[in-house]
């Protein structure tokens, strides 16, 4: 009789372990791969930020996904921090890495997100400027492909982002033009002592510091 109520229950174990394993087995769907301007809302400070902290960004430009789908200019973006260390008297170099989770399109409908950081631009003035519509795109038309620079649907070849002659936001100077936010570009550009190498932020001497404005291609794949 024992061995009949061990062998049930073994069936019983087993058939609620399948059952749990069901939703890893049935993984999401990707529906696009490539980069993507996004812009920092809120100061982001390695020495102020800790592994978990949950951040906020919104895309700096509209873009249509393979499937048709639009993501307004303004979207947000969560994401949260997977490492931050502060710059010390024992070690100078200051640490920040960021991991994208999901994004807000259309009715409040919700995307799975999964990426890296893959270039950093300064901030730039929002000017009456090229229409964003194609933000995300480059030669090839659609959000497949993969790797870095992988676009998002469209037909430009000149990749994204804005230019204009004058910004108070530029620390470089008001009269330089503003730096393109390239999606197929890798690297931080026109931002002194600060680092990017496979995702992570370094600077030495100082802590890592994006301002708000301060503006991120994100290389990611995207679930629903």
């Amino acid at each position: 009789m024992n061995r009949l109520v061990v062998a049930f229950l073994g069936i019983l174990l087993t058939a609620s372990v399948c059952f749990a394993q069901t939703p890893t087995s049935s993984a999401a769907t990707t529906i696009g791969h490539g980069a993507f301007p996004v812009k920092v809302t809120r100061t982001l400070d390695s020495s102020k930020l800790k592994e978990g902290d949950v951040i906020e960004l919104e895309t700096a430009g509209s873009f249509k996904l393979p499937n048709g789908m639009l993501v307004p200019k303004g979207s947000k973006m969560t994401a949260h921090i997977v490492s931050a260390k502060a710059r010390s008297k024992g070690d100078p170099e200051s640490q920040l890495t960021i991991g994208f989770d999901r994004l807000a399109v259309g009715s409040g409908e919700q995307l799975s997100i999964k990426g890296t950081v893959q270039a950093v631009y300064p901030p730039t003035e929002e000017p009456q400027g090229p229409n964003m519509s194609t933000a995300g795109t480059s030669q090839g038309g659609s959000m497949g492909g993969g790797g870095v620079g992988g676009s998002l649907g469209g037909a430009s070849p000149g990749g994204i982002g804005i230019t204009n002659a004058k910004s108070g936001s530029d620390p470089q100077s008001e009269s330089m033009p503003q730096s393109v936010a390239d999606p197929k570009a890798t690297g931080v550009h026109d931002i002194h002592d600060l680092q990017l190498e496979n995702g992570v932020l370094t600077s030495k001497g100082k802590n890592v510091k994006l301002g708000s404005g301060v503006r991120i291609v994100a290389n990611v794949e995207i679930f629903k």
